[in-house]
């Protein structure tokens, strides 16, 4: 798995990217987290991703 920013829109001479994670489909459908509300956050060079 990788993290990719990706351009999001050019507004005059402003650029503003998005940041994609692409998770493995097994996980993500076993997780119930599909379609959900999520919090991220950091913690010793890890990323968590949690349901709100």
């Amino acid at each position: 798995m990788k993290i990719r920013k990706v351009l999001d829109k050019k507004v005059g001479e402003t650029v503003y990217f998005k940041y994609l994670i692409t998770l493995p489909k097994e996980i993500v459908e076993s997780s119930g987290l599909l379609e959900k509300d999520l919090k991220v956050k950091k913690e010793n060079h890890k990323i968590i991703i949690e349901n709100i």
